[in-house]
């Protein structure tokens, strides 16, 4: 067994007319898309360019820390696999295009996409997940309390406008809330675009309401979605999913089971495990609890508060906070109204009770 980068050794010198396309490609995928691709992939989805020469162009830019640091979450692997996929036959001939990186303060959206094409034409299209910017993650809390996020808005205009210029079939993909925003726009695209979609890959993204999974629109492409979760997670668990649920191995434990290079391939399919572990059921069972106690302005209460600490540190990604800010996010809290440090205090003692409650 071995993990994506692995697979490329095994399976790198078949093309996709020996070798179908097939999920571990998918994970590949939805893996690169948070390389920074600025000046390298146009925004416009029929200006394409071969993989191979976009490697090329990025090992130029490597001096610029704005191409190298990638921030605390994303693995530096993704640069590996990257070079890894343009020196095999598999994938450096493939076509990228309509790259977007979006990050808005004002609407607290992050968005990010790109578009591959293979030799036959068929489309990938590939949103990313939450990327090192403090908006990214703001926009996943919101999660809690709004019923459609930016990002899945943008999600599903780009997927209107990439059927619109492109022909061929379509398959969607990201990793954690690329997953998420993956499946809300092959849910609401219209019947014409979902004709041509032949699969979706939620791989470790957050689910959605119970009552979206209940629309008819979503009922009717269900069955070609595919949610991938690591045995022990922590985030593709969160809300609601379809009926075709794939628990898969992972090297690591926990949180860390989310990075998409710990997951497990054998050949050219994900290692299976026989369902969630027991502390990933429990977790998730003491989420659904303490969201069903709340209502949307007390989720939206408590999600305002703990960005609003972050924002005292004036820093934009994660890597930017560091110990020195310890001590404004300390002073922000003691400093806080009366009514903010009660919703913190609550939120902290509940969250406690039904832990202690599902142990």
């Amino acid at each position: 067994m071995g993990n994506i980068l692995d697979y490329i050794d095994w399976r790198g010198d078949l093309t996709f007319d020996k070798e179908p396309f097939g999920e571990v490609d998918a994970l590949v995928f939805s893996t690169i898309s948070y390389v920074e691709f600025d000046k390298i992939v146009s925004d416009e989805i029929q200006e394409q360019i071969v993989l191979k020469d976009a490697f090329e162009m990025l090992c130029g830019y490597m001096d610029d820390p704005k191409y190298r640091n990638l921030g605390l979450i994303i693995p530096e692997d993704v640069f590996v696999l990257f070079e890894k996929m343009a020196k095999s036959k598999r994938y450096a001939s493939l076509r990228m295009s309509g790259y977007i990186n979006r990050v808005d303060e004002s609407s607290e959206g992050q968005f990010a996409a790109l578009t591959i094409q293979n030799d036959d034409n068929d489309i990938y299209v590939v949103y990313r997940g939450t990327d090192d910017t403090i908006v990214g993650w703001k926009e996943d809390f919101n999660m809690a309390y709004l019923d459609v996020i930016p990002s899945q808005e943008k999600a599903l205009l780009y997927l209107k406008a990439v059927a619109a210029n492109l022909r061929g079939k379509i398959r969607l993909m990201g990793h954690s809330k690329g997953g998420n925003v993956s499946v809300y726009s092959a849910a609401l695209c219209g019947k014409r675009i979902q004709k041509r979609i032949v699969n979706v890959y939620n791989w470790d993204g957050p689910g959605l309401k119970a009552d979206f999974l209940a629309l008819d629109v979503y009922q009717q492409i269900n069955e070609k979605i595919h949610w991938y979760i690591p045995y022990e997670s922590m985030i593709g668990t969160l809300l609601c999913h379809g009926t075709n649920e794939h628990i898969i191995d992972s090297t690591k434990r926990g949180i860390m089971q989310h990075d998409m290079f710990s997951w497990e391939v054998m050949a050219n399919r994900m290692v299976r495990k026989n369902g969630l572990s027991r502390e990933a059921m429990l977790a998730h069972l003491a989420i659904d609890e303490v969201m069903a106690k709340l209502t949307n302005e007390q989720r939206k209460q408590f999600v305002t508060v703990i960005f609003d600490a972050l924002a005292a540190t004036e820093a934009k990604t994660l890597s930017e906070i560091s110990i020195k800010h310890f001590g404004t996010l300390i002073d922000t809290v003691k400093n806080m109204d009366a009514d903010s440090r009660k919703t913190l205090g609550e939120m902290g003692k509940l969250v406690l009770k039904t832990v202690r409650e599902n142990r």
